[in-house]
């Protein structure tokens, strides 16, 4: 399961040191890996998902009157299909109609939009000029201006400047920086290296360097990838450009992961190596994974590269987790590996968690595959659990099942749930399934217990109930527990409702309290 890494485009020319400073409202760079590397995300001016969805709520909340509207709903639906020449016609009428309208500026934004969709820059580069002009506090202004840097470096005759602009933000250098190595990605990359040797320069802005070489998939750039890996001192930065050469295809890259992986004393480096291994898509790192997977040294390696290799594609990942459980005796190990195959959604993966949990030899492991076939909630699964149920004596696999069962949301399992807390012929198993019925059932929870309190004869199992009630919250359940505290021919009984009905704090419950103190 390959991830992808989304950097929104700009680019940039000669101009935009002059006015970088105060014309930039910033870069968002998405990574899809939580937790991984944290990149600049302040950029109003997102991909073209996100720029329709703006569209699309401007729309929806703008309070211009109904003509005005109409024009640019039209315009917004043309920008939804993509029609990009009616688009920039519907705006271009909201703009001669009315010139001093409310909207105007963003009028005058979607124009210039569309036009740039439409490659017409020198014409979207105009309109942007208008606006920026005009409306000069207009809320579209920055996002105006950033698109203008885009528009610019399209425009005929520009030039690719040969440094970062000094003196102004950070965000407009990270800006500059991509567009250097769009436009020119052998000079670009150079500068990004020597950005890196700067020890002046932030955390921050050296990561998104590195991402920004990462995303080049260039020699030159996994040549500096692996510099970084290899020299930098700061392990945030070097986990960076372990993420980015793992995107970068290149199998050379592999073995110093491998190297990484297995031989790195920083336990974070050695996770990030295995994530970066299971992203790369060639037939040799699904090999190398398997490897480390089966046979690395450390057991945390091993367990990270059996969930990425759950995560994968290809015929033979479930073979291969399969290969792993039969041949480890390691508890852990076994554990991480029946997770990846609850993972997976394959007639093969389903088949042997079926059979570990029917037949394992360890309970605690069988605990683990029904814990898990639970968890996939289908119908196959809860026919698998209620076989074992049906076929096995032991009570602490059995109250696993119920369990298990009770966090499905499938009607079939719910009534066996039923079923088990009605007919079954060990009092602490039926206890269990009320339970659960209780904490999962809702309003048909509430309404089977409170028909099973009534014909129930079990003291056991009507204490349970009295607590489930209690703790499901309902209106309906705690007028049940009011009414067995009134009338109930076991003082036991009245006593325990009395006490959960304490733990309550609705009004009907301590009105009913004070009474019972009359």
């Amino acid at each position: 399961m390959h991830r992808t890494v989304n950097l929104n485009s700009f680019t940039i020319d000669n101009r935009f040191s002059a006015r970088a400073a105060r014309v930039f409202s910033a870069l968002v760079i998405t990574l899809s890996v939580a937790s991984l590397l944290a990149l600049p995300s302040k950029s109003r001016a997102a991909n073209y998902e996100q720029e329709v969805e703006r569209l699309n709520r401007f729309v929806q909340t703008s309070n211009s009157s109904e003509p005005e509207m109409k024009i640019f709903r039209e315009g917004r639906d043309f920008i939804n299909d993509e029609s990009w020449e009616k688009a920039a016609g519907k705006f271009r009428e909201y703009v001669q109609k009315y010139p001093k309208g409310k909207d105007t500026d963003a009028a005058l934004y979607w124009l210039a939009f569309a036009l740039k969709k439409q490659e017409k820059f020198q014409d979207a580069d105009r309109t942007l000029e208008r606006l920026i002009s005009t409306y000069p506090n207009s809320k579209w202004k920055d996002d105006a201006n950033t698109m203008r840097i885009e528009v610019e470096s399209s425009l005929p005759n520009r030039q690719t400047p040969s440094t970062i602009p000094q003196g102004v933000d950070e965000e407009t250098k990270i800006v500059a920086l991509q567009s250097l190595i769009q436009n020119n990605p052998e000079r670009g990359t150079a500068i990004a290296a020597d950005l890196l040797k700067n020890p002046n320069a932030s955390r921050r802005l050296k990561e998104s360097a590195i991402s920004l070489i990462g995303q080049n998939h260039s020699k030159a750039s996994t040549d500096v990838l692996r510099g970084i890996i290899q020299n930098e001192k700061d392990p945030q930065l070097r986990k960076t450009a372990i993420f980015w050469i793992g995107q970068s295809g290149d199998e050379s890259a592999l073995d110093l992961l491998k190297d990484l992986a297995t031989t790195s004393p920083d336990n974070e480096v050695n996770k990030a190596a295995v994530f970066a291994i299971s992203q790369h898509g060639s037939a040799r790192a699904a090999a190398l994974l398997s490897e480390l997977a089966r046979s690395a040294t450390s057991k945390r390696v091993r367990e990270e590269a059996i969930f990425w290799l759950g995560q994968r594609g290809g015929e033979g990942t479930d073979a291969e987790l399969i290969k792993i459980f039969d041949s480890d005796s390691d508890t852990q190990i076994r554990k991480k590996v029946i997770f990846a195959l609850s993972q997976r959604n394959t007639a093969q993966s389903r088949a042997k968690l079926g059979e570990i949990a029917r037949s394992g030899a360890d309970p605690q492991i069988r605990k683990e595959a029904i814990f898990w076939l639970g968890q996939r909630g289908d119908e196959q699964s809860a026919d698998e659990l209620m076989r074992i149920y049906d076929a096995d004596n032991s009570g602490e696999i059995r109250k696993q099942i119920i369990f298990s069962m009770s966090q499905m949301n499938n009607p079939r399992s719910k009534a066996k749930l039923f079923d088990i807390a009605r007919t079954g012929n060990d009092p602490a198993l039926r206890s269990e399934a009320v339970f659960w019925i209780g904490q999962t059932g809702g309003e048909q929870g509430v309404d089977y217990l409170i028909q099973l309190y009534d014909s129930e004869t079990n003291e056991q199992v009507k204490k349970k109930i009295i607590f489930a009630l209690s703790q499901n919250g309902k209106k309906r359940a705690l007028q049940k527990l009011m009414d067995i505290a009134r009338r109930d021919s076991s003082v036991q009984a009245r006593k325990e409702a009395i006490f959960w009905l304490g733990q309550s704090r609705d009004p009907e419950v301590l009105k009913f309290l004070e009474e019972i103190l009359r």
